[in-house]
């Protein structure tokens, strides 16, 4: 699959997601169908797993081949868990960072799912939604990008589409950085399941928090919930942020070395080494007007996010 077709999958999805977006505002029966959570993350996530299979399927090579969908070792997927959990201090902060221009949107959202059941929630948020996500980002388009020569660019391109994609500002920070994790273990075992799991823990433990939070009592829940949602870069804003800069200084290290022990585990460290190197090869440009296009879209979403 060449990176022309590939950028023609991202505007489709960026498009799907738009044009639903539009409809919920102007259709009212279609807001009351997608105002149920388990609907809207189920036909959400079609935008972009129906893009893939529909772009794979037109490709010459086989889905599966080309995707990386193979099998690795055990302890691969219990060091996978323990990069994830190394990683989560560099994520939430970011998150708050973020959050001193802008409001947290998936806390924003925590009311809405914890009213569904929570196998419900996990199968669709941690499950359903990395899986669709990594069929499209890592599967596709990474994928077609890094056959340019330039992987880290292919990386770095990869990562801020799928940042862009959920287009709001507060998620795209953080999802750039997640999208930079996840590319680094495709590279590390030469397969998209390890990818999977790490997002799939994410996502989960989001999840779990989440409902952990609605067992407490409802003034400590009110209270945590408007310091999450909280743009102003009040005090405990700005020491949630000095406390996990801290910790993320410590744990971001060690989980580049679980990244490269899993590389070793895989047999796949000369792959690390060429990600790096790679950055001094020029490579088939990658911009194109779909492109362009697709970025443009999701760049004035979410300007139009932060001045209305």
């Amino acid at each position: 699959m060449n990176t022309k077709k590939a950028n023609w999958m991202f505007l489709f999805i960026v498009a799907s997601h738009a044009g639903l977006s539009l409809l919920v505002s102007f259709v009212p029966a279609i807001y009351e169908i997608v105002e149920n959570m388990a609907v809207n993350i189920v036909v959400s996530e079609i935008t972009i797993w129906l893009p893939a299979v529909l772009f794979l399927a037109a490709g010459e090579s086989r889905p599966v081949a080309f995707c990386g969908l193979k099998r690795v070792h055990v302890s691969t997927v219990l060091m996978t868990v323990l990069f994830t959990l190394l990683l989560e201090p560099l994520i939430t902060l970011v998150n708050a960072l973020s959050m001193l221009v802008t409001d947290n949107t998936v806390a924003g959202l925590g009311p809405q799912i914890t009213q569904l059941p929570l196998w419900g929630m996990f199968l669709g948020i941690a499950v359903y939604g990395p899986f669709s996500e990594e069929l499209a980002f890592r599967g596709v388009l990474y994928r077609s990008y890094r056959q340019q020569g330039n992987r880290l660019k292919a990386l770095l391109l990869s990562s801020l589409l799928f940042g862009m994609m959920h287009m709001n500002l507060n998620q795209a920070c953080y999802a750039f950085v997640i999208g930079i994790a996840l590319a680094l273990l495709v590279e590390a075992t030469g397969s998209m399941l390890p990818a999977f799991i790490c997002h799939m823990c994410v996502n989960g433990l989001s999840v779990l928090l989440m409902f952990a939070m609605d067992g407490m009592d409802t003034g400590a829940m009110e209270q945590m919930m408007e310091a999450a949602e909280s743009s102003l870069g009040g005090e405990e804003l700005l020491l949630v942020i000095s406390v996990y800069a801290v910790i993320a200084t410590c744990s971001t290290p060690l989980a580049g070395c679980v990244l490269a022990w899993i590389a070793g585990r895989e047999g796949h460290r000369e792959d690390l080494r060429e990600l790096w190197r790679s950055r001094k090869i020029k490579g088939d440009r990658l911009m194109s007007v779909p492109l362009a296009l697709g970025i443009l879209i999701c760049a004035a979403v979410i300007v139009l996010q932060l001045v209305l």
